[in-house]
This record gives structure tokens, C-alpha cells and sequence, in this order.
């Protein structure tokens, strides 16, 4: 293509053009945008403008669920991009290929695309974009089970998020930790992620909009076996995809639907939902979600004993796994040992199912070992601001200590000059400021509000005794615990009662617990006990007299009607725990089924 009779560079309009680029997604998500975009297409321009003003219009599309429309524009400006050859413009038209490679489900090229662009324009971009690249990273891992690196990215996405302050960033960094988390089979952390963001969102309705939430939150509610609410939320999707026209919606909606009749073993209508959702997914060119489409037809055709076609489907996700670089072989493999077991291969059905069951163990322990705590830590942030602006306090102390010990060393030497009687002056200065440094060593280790050991100096304790622990040598247990319906507390009787409730604790736990017993408070409501030398079934004992303690005690002192409860989660050290986080991730999975239980209760890992 020749650009020999093109426009010069209109230089304010690329500027102009930049400028719209910048602008947050809901803005540039609006009709309104798109008009202007087209507008200025409609003139004549110059190569470096059209290129942009394509981009910009295929930024449109993508934010607006229309993958095939984004595509013919990138195809448009690709040439001029490459005609120009401009940094800040192969910028732009990378940001928005990223996402159009995720939507068509080529991940190893979106993945390769988004890292390249992060590390390309960090420190130039604003955060609100930052934060999207780095959801966007965070987002493709997972689907490449690549957990890890996928929360030490959101842990950046959540920091650009607070500096764009912009709720739109907040609401999808929300989104997709909910994501991951449902993706590790959290259903509960993923439930409150997303709460919380349709919560911004909704108080946020001019900044804010994902319609994907309502329908996440659907299948998280499915995921935990909670129906009612799934078809609740589902059906409010349905109803936003109808007022919006929004066909991705529509057809994500219909999958869940269909996923939701599965778990209720309506397989006939479960097959018409996922089918129609196959056909909206085909119309908008959507391909990231072919791969789980062909694994639940599978499902499907199996359990309607049509076994051509669930060999046909499970063919078809194969090839679709591997276009994406998925590693959910575990699953495929798990479908595959079914087909054999129904055509009466059983010896190849049996391998197949002891591979998929090795696979799944290996894929999701290496990553649930590493967010076995990061879920809490970052669903207390909110009700831990407090807390957070008196760590502030405490650094500002610290600063004013350090700049008072400077002016008193200047002192030390001009009165060293002038007298002797200094000396004495100055031991009293040096003996002050030791005093508090250990005081404020002392702060660092203890949390605030309950004057007990924090989640630094528990976990720290609880390394040491794990190290010290082994075959033949001295065994150890965990107690995790929780105050049931904290929140409800701190609505009904307001947050000052809260924290004495919480203070409580410490008097209720000295009742019970030994003097070589540890308990710290590692974060909101929730604390960690550990036993030394103690077996389970005496730490289960323990956790049943702290129950019943808290059942019984007399919180009316604090506030009239006021009751307590709380939730246990008991583990005990076993030979093969090579990490830490194997014991403390068992008594996390402990207490959320305690929770999930009924509350008020015991959890124990007896054999």
C-alpha cells in the first residue's frame, strides 16, 4: 500500500486521538465514543491518524463484546501501523490485540503480546490502562495454570487499581481475583469477591459497568451447590443481556444455565442451553470458551448414552486445548476413561482415570499451597483500614523518633565540648532510644487491638516448630478459627462493639490454652492456635472447650442481645507435610467447611 499522496501528519488530531485513548474503558465503552471515532474515519487523514482512529474504534468493540467487528478494524490499521512505524502506536494497536488473541483463544500469543506491552509502557501509561494489561496477564495465566504468577500479578493490578482511582479497575481486579479463586475451587473467597464488586459497581453506576458479574457470581453459586441463588443471579443476567442486546452475555449466561441443569441432571435441557450458548459464542466470534463448550457436550452426550457424539465433542476439545496451550488434560483424560469404561475397554479406562487423578493432584496442589492464606488477606483489606492508618501513625512515630535522636547526637557533640556533665546526658539519650527500639520491635510483632502476637510473629513461631518437626520426632497441631457472622455484628451493634468482641478472644483463649500454646491474630476475625506436642485428638478437645466457651460467655456485658459463636478448623502435622502450608491449608479447608456447615462447630482431619 502506498501512502505517496496521503495527508500530511496532522499533528493535533493525533493528539486528540492519544488523549481518547487514555480515557477509562467505561468511557470508552459508550456509544458516544464510537460516534466520535467514526466521525473523524469519515475524513480524510493521514496515515498515522487513520491508523489510530482504527485502533481506537476496534478498543470500542472489544470493551463492547464484539470480537469479530475489532478484528476488521486491527486488520485495517495493521498496514499503516507498520507503514509509520511509531513506538506509541504499535503501543495501542498491541493493547488491543491482546485482547482480541485472548477472545479468539490463541493465549501464547495474547500472553506473549500483553508481557511485552507491560514491560514496554509501565512507566509511561496511566495506571487505569496498567491495571488493565496486568488484569489481562493475570487472567490468561489462568487459563494457562499459571496460578502463581497469576496473583503476584493481581497484587500489581490491585495497586494500579488504587492509584488510577478509578472504580471500574477496582470492580475488575474484584472480578478477576473471583475468577481465580473459583478456578482453585474457593467458591466461598470467589462469592465475596464478587459481592464486593457488584457492591462498587452498583454504588459506582456512572463509572462502573461489567455485565459479566452477575452471571460469575451464578456459577460461583452453582459451584457451592446453592441453586436457588444461581438461578436468582442467572436470570437477572438474562434480563441485562436482553435490555443491553448484549449477545456475549446471552450466550455466557446460557452456559451457565446449561452447567446448572448438568449439576441437576436435566441432560435434555441442559443440551438445548449449551447448544444455543455454542451458536451466540459462534455469532460474536467469541473462541475463547470453545474448549469448555466441547467438554460439557461431552459430558452431556454421555450421560444421555450417545456416545458417538461424546466422542466426537471430546475430539473437538482436544484440539481446541491445544490451540489454547491448556493444561487441562486431567479433565479430557477423566472424559476419555468414561467413554472406555462405556465401550468396555476397562483396563485403559483405569489408567486413564489414575492419570487424570495424578495430573489434577499435581496441577492444583502446587498452586493451592500457594494461596492457602492470600484469599483472607485480601478480603479483610477493607475492614482493616483502620488498622492499616495506625500502622500509618505508628510510621510517622517512628520517623519523628529517628529525627529526634538525630538533633539529640548534634547536642551529644556540642555539649561534649562544653562540658562534661554531657556524658551523663548522653547515656540517658542512648538508654531512651534503645528503650524504643525495643518498643517499637516489640509493635511489630504484636497486632494492635487484642495486645496478642500478629500474623508476622504466629507464622514466624509456626515455621520454627514445623522445622523442628519430623518422623520421630515431636508432632505439633493447628487450630484455625473464626467469629461466625463478624459483619452482622459490626452492622447490628456498630464497630466498636466489634472490636471488643474481638478483644474478648484474648480473655477466652487464656481460659482454655497452656502457657506453651501459641495464639496470634493473623487478620479481621480470624486466629491461629498452635499446639506443640500435641496430637489431634487432644487439639480437637481443645477447640470443642474454646466452642463451648464462646457459646456460653457472657458477651451482654458488652451489648445487651449480644451472642457469639465461632468456627474451628483442626489439623495435626503428619510425615509426609513437606511445607508448612500443607498443615495450614488443611485447617483452612477445615474451617471453611465448618463454616459451610452450619458454623458453631469443629472440624477435625481424623483419618
Amino acid at each position: 500500500m502506498s501512502f505517496a499522496a496521503a495527508p500530511a501528519d496532522n499533528v493535533p488530531l493525533q493528539n486528540q486521538l492519544y488523549g481518547m485513548s487514555k480515557l477509562s474503558i467505561p468511557e470508552r465503552s459508550q456509544e458516544s465514543f464510537l460516534n466520535k471515532v467514526q466521525s473523524i474515519l469519515r475524513n480524510e487523514l493521514d496515515p498515522h491518524s487513520e491508523a489510530l482512529a482504527n485502533i481506537l474504534a476496534a478498543d470500542y468493540y472489544i470493551h463492547t463484546n464484539e470480537p469479530l467487528r475489532a478484528r476488521e478494524h486491527l486488520n485495517i490499521a495493521k498496514p499503516l501501523v507498520n507503514t509509520v512505524d511509531t513506538s506509541s502506536l504499535y503501543q495501542e494497536y498491541n493493547y488491543v490485540l491482546m485482547l482480541v488473541l485472548r477472545t479468539e483463544g490463541n493465549l501464547n500469543d495474547a500472553k506473549f503480546t500483553a508481557d511485552a506491552l507491560y514491560r514496554d509502557v509501565r512507566e509511561s501509561w496511566p495506571d487505569n490502562k496498567l491495571s488493565d494489561i496486568v488484569l489481562e496477564r493475570a487472567y490468561i495465566n489462568s487459563y494457562l495454570y499459571r496460578y502463581q504468577e497469576s496473583f503476584e500479578l493481581m497484587e500489581l493490578a490491585l495497586a494500579h487499581a488504587y492509584e488510577s482511582n478509578d472504580p471500574f479497575q477496582l470492580v475488575e481486579t474484584y472480578n478477576v481475583f473471583a475468577i481465580l479463586y473459583g478456578s482453585l475451587n474457593d467458591h466461598p473467597s470467589s462469592i465475596d469477591y464478587l459481592k464486593k464488586a457488584i457492591e462498587i459497581m452498583e454504588a459506582n453506576p456512572q463509572y462502573t459497568q461489567n455485565t459479566y458479574l452477575y452471571v460469575n457470581l451464578a456459577d460461583s453459586y452453582r459451584a457451592s451447590e446453592d441453586f436457588d441463588q444461581a438461578n436468582s443471579y442467572l436470570d437477572k443476567s438474562f434480563q441485562i443481556a436482553k435490555d443491553t442486546n448484549d449477545v456475549s452475555l446471552k450466550a455466557y449466561a446460557h452456559q451457565v444455565r446449561g452447567r446448572l441443569l448438568v449439576d441437576q441432571e436435566d441432560y435434555e435441557s441442559a443440551l438445548n442451553h449449551i447448544l444455543t450458548s455454542q451458536e451466540l459464542h459462534k455469532q460474536v466470534g467469541e473462541e475463547l470458551f470453545s474448549f469448555e463448550i466441547h467438554t460439557e457436550l461431552t459430558r452431556i452426550y454421555l450421560e444421555l448414552d450417545q456416545l458417538d457424539k461424546a466422542k466426537q465433542h471430546l475430539r473437538l476439545a482436544k484440539e481446541y486445548a491445544q490451540q489454547l496451550g491448556s493444561q487441562d488434560t486431567h479433565y479430557i483424560n477423566r472424559l476419555e476413561s468414561e467413554l472406555f469404561y462405556e465401550d468396555g475397554s476397562f483396563e485403559q479406562a483405569y489408567e486413564l482415570l489414575n492419570e487424570s487423578y495424578t495430573q489434577y493432584r499435581k496441577q492444583f496442589n502446587d498452586n493451592l499451597t500457594y494461596v492457602s492464606n492470600l484469599s483472607r488477606e485480601q478480603l479483610d483489606q477493607e475492614r482493616l483500614v483502620f488498622e492499616n492508618k495506625l500502622l500509618e501513625q505508628e510510621n510517622k512515630l517512628n520517623s519523628q523518633y529517628v529525627e529526634e535522636s538525630r538533633k539529640y547526637s548534634y547536642l551529644l557533640w556540642v555539649l561534649i565540648l562544653l562540658l562534661l556533665s554531657v556524658i551523663a546526658i548522653a547515656l540517658w539519650i542512648m538508654l531512651r532510644y534503645r528503650s524504643l527500639a525495643k518498643a517499637n520491635h516489640q509493635m511489630a510483632f504484636t497486632d494492635n487491638l487484642t495486645k496478642m502476637p500478629n500474623r508476622r510473629h504466629v507464622f514466624r513461631t509456626l515455621e520454627l516448630q514445623h522445622k523442628a518437626s519430623g518422623p520421630g520426632r515431636k508432632t505439633y497441631s493447628v487450630i484455625l478459627f473464626d467469629i461466625d457472622f463478624f459483619k452482622s455484628i459490626n452492622d447490628r451493634f456498630g464497630h466498636n462493639i466489634g472490636d471488643k468482641v474481638i478483644q474478648s478472644t484474648r480473655d477466652i483463649c487464656e481460659a482454655v490454652l497452656r502457657d506453651t500454646d501459641t495464639i496470634g491474630r493473623i487478620g479481621g476475625e480470624e486466629f491461629l492456635i498452635l499446639l506443640p506436642d500435641t496430637e489431634l485428638k487432644a487439639a480437637y478437645n481443645i477447640a470443642e472447650r474454646l466452642r463451648e466457651y464462646f457459646e456460653t460467655y457472657n458477651f451482654e456485658d458488652i451489648a445487651p442481645g449480644l451472642t457469639v459463636t465461632s468456627s474451628f478448623g483442626v489439623t495435626e502435622y503428619l510425615p509426609e507435610d513437606e511445607t508448612l502450608d500443607l498443615v495450614v491449608n488443611r485447617a483452612d479447608r477445615l474451617l471453611y467447611k465448618a463454616k459451610n456447615e452450619g458454623r458453631n462447630q469443629v472440624m477435625a482431619s481424623f483419618a
